[in-house]
């Protein structure tokens, strides 16, 4: 394991203990601004700001990219770090413990968002670390590797709204005796499918940037695992600003991807 790979990590757990530690403070649900037409609150912005101080304290370059402040160092930098200080924030606030913090790692020989060098995902409440290098995938410090679900109930974490009940409609029509759920936490919801807990998992309401889904994206990619399109192209993003994703389909059933794939091609 390397050392920034170790570094990382580190950071997962202390971001992670240090929310649960503040999580019952007051007023962490007070809206303090608008982002993209979604909402900061005291919460994110504290998440975020330790985060930024802990990579700081590394010692290494970075050009911050996080959902509550944008851009930050736009000179001088060898990484580049998308974050997403809480993932599941509604989830925090309802005490329902299904949240998360993300970072990848960027070096400026990156292209786009499925070439992060390293990163986490952090489920906060259990202090659980989801990371990975530009080897392997990790749960907790030890390697991981991916496995057969074939036995596994058909547990389909989605969203969409009425502008994709069309598409959801066709998605869904190409399984038979699944379960549906939104959990609220797209990066937890993405790990779940590349470990092999859940069958499959997509997002088609316009609504996720590459801060949401970039560390758990690169952590799939790791496990043979790649999130797509509708059509099957490979989820394509910069990693210099916020990005819109419109869609994105995740699932190790190759068939139903291809019948999928075909709908929409």
């Amino acid at each position: 394991m390397s050392e920034l790979i170790i570094s990382l990590n580190k950071i997962a757990i202390e971001v992670s203990k240090y929310i649960n530690e503040i999580k019952d403070e007051k007023d962490l649900s007070k809206i303090i601004g608008i982002h993209s037409g979604d909402t900061t609150r005291l919460i994110d912005k504290r998440s975020e700001e330790y985060i930024f101080e802990l990579l700081r304290n590394t010692g290494l370059k970075i050009r911050f990219v996080s959902e509550e402040s944008g851009v930050i160092n736009k000179e001088n930098y060898d990484y580049t770090a998308v974050i997403d200080p809480l993932d599941g924030s509604t989830n925090f606030l309802l005490d329902v413990p299904w949240y998360s913090v993300s970072v990848a790692l960027y070096d400026k020989n990156a292209n786009g968002i499925l070439d992060s060098v390293a990163g986490f995902v952090v489920h906060v409440p259990y202090n659980k670390v989801y990371s990975y290098d530009e080897k392997y995938a990790y749960i907790n410090g030890e390697i991981f590797r991916a496995y057969d679900n074939s036995t596994l109930p058909k547990v389909i974490l989605t969203y969409f709204d009425d502008r994709g009940l069309d598409k959801a409609l066709k998605i869904l029509g190409s399984v038979k005796g699944y379960k549906i759920r939104s959990l609220g936490s797209a990066s937890l919801d993405m790990i779940l499918v590349c470990t092999g807990k859940a069958y499959m998992f997509f997002d088609i309401r316009g609504k996720l940037r590459n801060v949401d889904v970039s560390a758990s994206s690169n952590f799939c990619k790791h496990l043979n695992l790649i999130p797509t399109t509708l059509t099957g192209s490979k989820i394509n993003s910069g990693i210099d600003d916020i990005y819109k994703i419109d869609e994105i389909i995740l699932s190790h059933d190759q068939d139903l991807m291809k019948r999928i794939f075909s709908f929409f091609s």
